[in-house]
């Protein structure tokens, strides 16, 4: 693969191996967080256009969609070949850090702390090799007693759980050959079934659109354990599989289920197994114990006791603490372990826990819904995306968003993370974020794609 570097000024071309032409060109970036970087460009059919605007193009970085696709093993997934289809471009952004750009995230957190939007927060930032910035301000509790938070602060993590744990996990059986995303679900959950039921695939789950609804309060009705897993197991599909995006709790939930049913282990322990212990993520898990509640984020008030290291949802409270939704907690450097391992295509210290063609399936587009694209569990674009990673990065970027205030971003084009833990819903969840999480995410990417 041809690359320019950022010293050339002027667009040249050269031959590739059937004769055609490719255009190779600089795109310059603003440079503050930039230290060099390399743009491959475009097939011949290609190099008479404008070229596009560079956040319309990295999405062709390091994957396609596999939408169509087989979905049986990660072999399947293969990047697309040099020169083949519409073309291929690479960028390699190295970026380092200013102390301009640290101001301006300080104050947008001090901020928003100042103004009641959240207690505290953490911010971590950093690329595969290291932690680049990590800063705690506010405070993990207010009521009863105030604490302050911390770099160590343990997060209830809420849906991030879906991408920290479950689809990872299901992903994990999916590379041992374990299970096929393209199986029905009925295969390792044989009381889903029924009706349209027989057609929901395991990436129907993963993409949210299984055509289940999006949540039931199992804790108000009064169920718990098996009685919410019978209950799913009877829900009724709201649409067609595959025809609509519903982001659903109870999908993540069967998902849950369906780790304990092929693996033999429950949720928590095999991620703890399989995922954590082998990336030393060691303040990682669910039901955290009684000596971690003190370095806990707190959360609400629940039967008259201030939640701070027992799950918020009320549906992971109501199925014991672990289930396939939410309950994960978690401290930003587990969870900058997780991010370096994916943006290192499944490796870290050594260690590999993802092939690269799983982690190029993780992070591609397999949502059959127009206008929507989901990765395995993870949001690339969506109506909750432009929270996540506001309007300067591009199309490719991934993460996930969680309810108590929790946040996680990759751009593997810049090959940086963003993880920002809060706990917005303490006391009385009545605080809103949307726009910390948007002002952080966009003064990052301002910074880097302009």
């Amino acid at each position: 693969m041809a690359l320019v570097s950022s010293r050339a000024s002027q667009p040249s071309q050269r031959p590739c191996g059937h004769g055609a032409g490719i255009a190779l060109t600089l795109h310059r970036l603003r440079r503050s967080l930039l230290a060099d970087f390399f743009v491959v460009a475009f097939h011949a059919p290609f190099a008479h256009l404008p070229f596009l605007p560079l956040a319309h193009r990295m999405v062709l970085l390091k994957g396609q969609s596999l939408c169509g696709h087989a979905l049986d093993h990660p072999s399947r997934f293969r990047p697309l070949p040099t020169g083949d289809l519409l073309g291929v471009m690479a960028v390699k952004l190295r970026w380092r850090w200013t102390n301009r750009l640290e101001r301006k995230l300080t104050e947008v957190l001090q901020r928003a702390v100042a103004d009641g939007q959240t207690p505290g927060a953490v911010l971590c930032i950093g690329d595969p090799d290291r932690i680049r910035w990590l800063v705690a301000i506010g405070h993990r509790r207010l009521v009863p007693s105030k604490q302050p938070m911390h770099p160590d602060t343990i997060f209830d993590l809420a849906s991030l759980t879906k991408v920290v744990a479950t689809a990872p996990a299901v992903c994990l059986l999916w590379q041992w050959k374990k299970v096929d995303l393209t199986a029905p679900v009925r295969h390792y959950l044989p009381e889903f079934s029924g009706g349209q039921k027989n057609r929901v695939t395991v990436l129907h789950l993963l993409t949210h659109t299984s055509g289940l609804p999006a949540f039931k309060n199992y804790l108000q009705l009064g169920l718990r354990g098996d009685a919410i897993l019978a209950d799913i197991f009877r829900t009724r599909l709201k649409a067609p599989p595959g025809t609509q995006f519903c982001y659903s709790d109870l999908g993540f939930i069967l998902l849950g289920e369906l780790v304990r049913r092929v693996s033999g282990l429950d949720l928590d322990a095999f991620c703890r197994r399989h995922l954590y212990a082998p990336l030393r993520m060691k303040r990682t898990r669910f039901n955290p114990p009684k000596s971690w509640r003190i370095r806990c984020a707190a959360t609400e008030w629940r039967d008259g006791m201030m939640l701070q290291g027992i799950v918020h949802d009320p549906n992971a409270f109501a199925l014991g603490g672990i289930a396939g939704h939410a309950g994960l907690f978690s401290v930003a450097e587990d969870l900058a372990r997780f991010c370096q391992m994916l943006l290192r295509e499944g490796e870290l210290d050594g260690v590999r826990i993802f092939e690269p063609e799983t982690v190029r399936a993780m992070r591609s587009n397999h949502c059959p819904v127009n206008g929507v694209q989901r990765g395995l569990g993870f949001d690339i674009q969506s109506p909750y995306s432009p929270q996540m990673k506001g309007d300067r990065f591009p199309v490719g970027v991934f993460g996930h968003t969680g309810y108590t205030g929790t946040s996680l971003l990759i751009d593997p084009f810049a090959e940086l993370f963003v993880l920002l833990l809060t706990n917005r819903v303490h006391p009385d969840d009545t605080r809103n974020i949307a726009t910390l999480r948007k002002t952080v995410a966009n003064l990052i990417g301002e910074a880097i794609y302009g």
